[in-house]
């Protein structure tokens, strides 16, 4: 007894107040946008050769690279002299994260580096991949 005289009293509150609908549409809307606004960014195209120039001369030339490889999102570049490398070049071109261990260089590029990783693996080993 007391069950339904709960549910006759919420059912009439429910009706009498017109508001409710319209707060719980708001809520949803916000979540909805939020949910949209927490996926990943892609990362933007990129053509390989506008900036592969540029990161083998910031790297002291193709001659001081040993190694590049992704790790993750980072790029990880393995050269001879670390003293030949412009890490502040890298920086203007949006890179964060330039991380030096040894003679390894870490950085994320603002772009995706598989194809400059590959294109430059490839002209270390002398055309081949």
């Amino acid at each position: 007894m007391l069950k339904f005289i709960f549910s006759l009293t919420t059912i009439d509150w429910l009706n009498n107040n017109y508001w409710w609908p319209v707060l719980l549409f708001v809520v949803s809307m916000v979540v909805i946008v939020r949910i949209i606004m927490m996926r990943p960014k892609q990362q933007k195209e990129v053509d390989v050769n506008q900036y592969y120039d540029e990161v083998v001369q910031y790297l002291g030339g193709i001659a001081n690279i040993t190694s590049a490889a992704l790790d993750g999102s980072r790029v990880k570049f393995q050269i001879q002299e670390i003293e030949q490398a412009n890490l502040d070049g890298f920086k203007a071109l949006g890179a964060t994260g330039v991380f030096i261990s040894g003679r390894n260089v870490k950085m994320v590029l603002p772009f995706d580096a598989k194809d400059l990783v590959d294109k430059i693996n490839i002209e270390i080993n002398g055309g081949k991949l």
